[in-house]
């Protein structure tokens, strides 16, 4: 008579699993960060590892969870110390604009009616708009989505959707007012 018993992922897989990751850190996060690397250097590096980038990210830059799930439309600035993990789709439009320290999360744990967390993660892709600025040290969460000509006011927690044309601040951000794109003549 045999007896099975179901156990958990090998030593094996997990140091194949450990290895990978290392790879990944070393190639996207401290290689792709570095401040002697220029935008175009990390552009192709991206474009390497799957990703679909029309422009360079500024240094201390770093994608965990797939450079394939990520697209940068055309003339996005990246400012420095940008973190993006991508287990799910990430896409910024084009003319976008992220400030320093801003954190992109993709990934998510359900919660089970007792309040236990799901241990294996499930991605909810992030979508960011054209014309789109965030302050600097925002948190974009999973599931977001910035529509077109939006403003983030710095150190925003951003979840859910921001709609076109308006400024959002806070935690989490609300609509604090409309914006159409004028430079407001206040000085």
């Amino acid at each position: 008579m045999s007896t099975s018993t179901k156990s958990g992922p090998s030593a094996v897989s997990l140091l194949r699993e450990d290895a990978a990751t290392a790879v990944e850190h070393a190639v996207f996060s401290n290689l792709l960060g570095s401040v002697f690397l220029p935008r175009f250097v990390r552009r192709l590096l991206l474009r390497a590892g799957g990703a679909h980038v029309l422009s360079g990210p500024g240094h201390g830059f770093s994608v965990t969870g797939g450079a394939h799930n990520l697209t940068i439309g055309r003339g996005v600035f990246i400012n420095k110390s940008v973190s993006i993990e991508s287990v799910a789709p990430v896409t910024i439009g084009d003319g976008s604009a992220l400030g320093m320290r801003v954190s992109i999360m993709t990934s998510h744990h359900d919660i089970d009616s007792a309040g236990r967390w799901d241990p294996v993660a499930s991605g909810r892709p992030v979508v960011i708009g054209e014309r789109v600025w965030i302050g600097g040290g925002s948190m974009i969460l999973p599931g977001a989505h910035i529509e077109d000509d939006v403003i983030v006011a710095a150190g925003a927690v951003v979840r859910g959707r921001l709609e076109s044309h308006g400024v959002y601040a806070g935690v989490p951000a609300r609509r604090i007012r409309d914006y159409t794109g004028e430079v407001d003549a206040q000085a």
